[in-house]
């Protein structure tokens, strides 16, 4: 009768060869494992460092102006306008960096903002007001990965504070970007164009009202009084839209497109926001006005927001000056023309009529 089974030495023999095949197989899985760890490792602190410096420049970019601080070794602060308040209220915002972990400190909350910093800077640029170098280190390993062999992702980001930055970037910029504010240029404040528009109109509409309800018994006198209050209206309306025009054409750049990281303004956005100013500036006449057509030629990247508010107060002017110029051919017709009121010299195309 045959022996069946397996003898001790060749169970030693089959252990022997499959120590021999299992112990390269082990490595080879855990040098796998290990550069897998690390390619996600690497992704991973890219997207965290990429996350908080998104995050800094927007709450550094937005910093009053004069607020930047170093409070101490561990803090940064800058005030803000913390949204429905007052202009003159500002509210304190912080970040506190304890190794690891960065923290932001806003209204009296705080976030974690980020659990694996190695070295966190904030640090001004000397001679170049407004300018912030923010300088990050995030380190981090998935399991699998010794704390020598976790990645590290190092980057530094040149961040521009618009309030502190605004006279050397451009003369003219208040609060764009913030950005329920609108242009302001040589001291006059564009945002009031609409208002101002419509009371010259509503102002001038009262005066003829007022001199409509018995135009029989109106002498000569108040006749050409309400004829010089509407023609002065007119006059007003197209001196707003000259002095419109030359703040269109005097748009910085910074108000339609970001700067790069090093706070420069590329040659295709320079020439860009001047293909939109200069069409902007070109639409004199009622008909002209295209908004599609400007924010075509403001193509990829680009803040529409205050040359929008530059196109609407355009819009309003023409609408004021069309309802004058009605109300004087009106005024011609129910007076039978007893003021002599000439009004060859107005370009009825330009306020669409």
């Amino acid at each position: 009768m045959k022996r069946q089974g397996m003898t001790l030495i060749e169970l030693l023999v089959a252990f022997f060869i499959l120590t021999l095949i299992s112990v390269p197989i082990y490595y080879l899985l855990k040098d796998s494992a290990n550069k897998r760890a690390l390619v996600l490792s690497r992704d991973y602190v890219k997207q965290e460092a990429n996350k908080v410096l998104k995050l800094l420049e927007n709450d550094l970019s937005q910093a009053r102006k004069g607020t930047f601080k170093q409070v101490s070794d561990d803090v940064i602060q800058i005030k803000v306008r913390k949204p429905g308040k007052k202009e003159d209220e500002d509210v304190p915002l912080s970040y506190l960096f304890v190794k690891p972990d960065l923290i932001r400190r806003f209204d009296g909350k705080q976030w974690m903002v980020c659990r694996n910093v190695e070295a966190f800077d904030v640090s001004t640029v000397p001679d170049a007001a407004g300018r912030l170098v923010v300088s990050l280190k995030v380190k981090a390993g998935f399991d699998g990965l010794s704390e020598a062999e976790e990645p590290e992702f190092s980057q530094e980001k040149l961040v521009v504070m618009r309030e502190d930055s605004s006279d050397e970037l451009d003369k003219y910029w208040r609060d764009v970007g913030d950005v329920n504010k609108f242009f302001a240029t040589q001291g006059s404040i564009m945002a009031g164009v609409k208002a101002d528009a419509k009371k010259l109109v509503q102002d001038f509409t009262g005066e003829w009202s007022a001199a409509g309800a018995d135009i029989t018994k109106m002498t000569v006198g108040e006749i050409l009084k309400v004829r010089d209050e509407l023609m002065r209206g007119l006059k007003d309306i197209q001196s707003s839209m000259g002095k419109l025009d030359t703040d269109i054409l005097g748009l910085s750049a910074d108000a339609m497109f970001e700067r790069n990281w090093l706070g420069k303004m590329s040659d295709s956005k320079k020439n860009r926001a001047r293909n939109v100013r200069e069409a902007l500036a070109a639409m004199k006449n009622k008909g002209d006005l295209n908004w599609n057509r400007v924010k075509s030629l403001g193509g990829s990247g680009f803040k529409s927001g205050t040359v929008k508010e530059m196109f609407n107060a355009k819009s309003e002017l023409f609408n004021s000056g069309q309802q004058i110029v009605k109300q004087l051919q009106e005024f011609k017709n129910n007076t039978n023309n007893v003021a002599n009121l000439d009004l060859s010299d107005i370009d009825f195309k330009k306020w669409g009529m």
